[in-house]
């Protein structure tokens, strides 16, 4: 299935961030996460799934609509998004300490 914005899987940030409690949004369990994800990441771990996929810059998580921190959409099909999330979050944690210094 090719990309469609409008059925594509959104993944937050927040769902990887090791910060966060469940409640606040992180979705996966703190050993699959790490402190402050970026987009990039995300994007990294979709291809490295062969995923077709979209950064947005733009949108904001909707428990936290005044910080703008983006979000990561990617095909939906290949994988359901119970299947993307752990192994989007072991490519964060295998990479974390390969992050540019901001």
């Amino acid at each position: 299935m090719a990309y469609d914005p409008d059925v594509a899987i959104t993944l937050w940030p927040e769902y990887f961030d090791k910060g966060l409690t469940r409640a606040q949004g992180r979705r996966l369990p703190k050993d699959l996460c790490v402190a402050k994800p970026d987009l990039d990441m995300i994007a990294k771990g979709a291809m490295l799934l062969d995923l077709e996929y979209e950064v947005r810059e733009d949108m904001s998580y909707p428990k936290a609509p005044r910080e703008k921190h983006g979000c990561v959409k990617v095909e939906k099909g290949k994988l359901s998004k119970t299947e993307i999330l752990p192994r989007i979050g072991q490519v964060l944690v295998e990479n974390q300490g390969r992050r540019s210094p901001c």
